[in-house]
């Protein structure tokens, strides 16, 4: 049995964080159990894979310092003779910690001769990547693209990533080069909405997807067999739910108010209808409706975001029984 865990940062144990939700699809994807805590027990499985976080970006924020406990963490799963690296090759670890010896957060048994030996375990530990996955189908697109993926695909996650710089740039594009066989899903317009759209008088809504629909289809013609679907924006968020700063455009969450992107996300939606022919994603049509803080206490994920709680994601149902209970 091989084992999803992370030394730096727990994985959280909150089925309803977007954290735990990423950890959860590579888990399930390789088969494995999640050690939430990175705790001996890890020494008991076949692989050991690394979760470096959702959020990662290449750096580390340990705000604690480099403490015993992630110093223990980090020689635990050292000493495993089978760990792999999940999204990203795998970090120099040694040289991060080097730079932080002698601040008074970094635990004493941080030496450059620890750090170093550290670097030359991991030197050599693979990656695996979702690209790497032997998946026929693709769902791709924004942050939001891990709620709307579908079961057995490969998820590219572009986080912060517009519907207006997609086109820009080519919907093929977000593929990695990697010909899909199956279907694909694309998961975009949510920031589009949140953000830019209402900042426009002059916007054409319809052109833009159309221009979507059209590329959709391009991708479809490139590769034969290849159905395209396109995801629903997610439903306005509640104006009072404290948003992180990496959510932030131009100092703001959001740009409009709650019933002018509420009225948008329905334009976007009943266009993107027509023009795909039905071919959408869309989850129940009453989370539009419902009032917007029991959306957000009900669907969203619990701490300050603003995506879908794991409970409720496309692959589950939308957190719905066959009973409709």
């Amino acid at each position: 049995m091989s084992v999803v865990t992370n030394p730096i940062s727990n994985i959280p144990v909150n089925n309803r964080s977007h954290v735990f939700g990423w950890a959860e699809l590579w888990a399930e994807q390789t088969n494995s159990s999640i050690n939430h805590k990175c705790t001996p027990a890890i020494l008991n499985a076949d692989k050991v894979y690394i979760d470096h976080g959702v959020n990662f970006g290449g750096t580390m924020n340990l705000f604690g310092g480099v403490t015993k406990e992630i110093y223990d963490k980090i020689n635990l799963v050292a000493s495993h003779d089978n760990i792999v690296s999940l999204d990203h090759d795998m970090p120099d670890w040694g040289a991060m910690f080097k730079k932080r010896i002698g601040s008074k957060s970094t635990y004493e048994g941080i030496t450059e001769k620890w750090c170093d030996m550290l670097s030359a375990r991991l030197k050599n530990v693979p990656s695996l990547k979702q690209e790497d996955l032997e998946y026929a189908s693709i769902s791709v697109g924004d942050s939001h693209t891990l709620a709307f993926s579908g079961p057995n695909h490969r998820v590219f996650r572009n986080d912060g990533k517009t519907l207006h710089g997609s086109l820009k740039n080519g919907l093929v594009n977000l593929l990695r080069g990697v010909e899909p066989t199956g279907s694909v899903f694309i998961s975009l317009g949510s920031i589009d909405i949140r953000h830019h759209l209402l900042r426009h008088d002059n916007r054409d809504l319809k052109a833009m997807i159309q221009e979507y629909v059209k590329q959709g289809t391009e991708i479809e013609y490139k590769y034969e067999g290849v159905q395209v679907y396109y995801c629903y924006p997610v439903p306005v968020e509640y104006e009072e739910r404290r948003l992180p700063k990496t959510g932030y455009y131009k100092g703001t969450p959001f740009f409009g108010t709650q019933q002018e992107r509420a009225a948008l996300t329905k334009e976007f939606i009943d266009i993107l209808e027509d023009e795909s022919g039905g071919m959408t994603i869309d989850p129940p049509s009453h989370w539009y409706t419902m009032d917007p803080q029991k959306y957000a206490e009900t669907i969203m994920e619990n701490n300050s975001s603003v995506h879908i709680s794991p409970p409720y994601y496309y692959r589950k149902d939308w957190g719905e029984s066959p009973l409709g209970a």
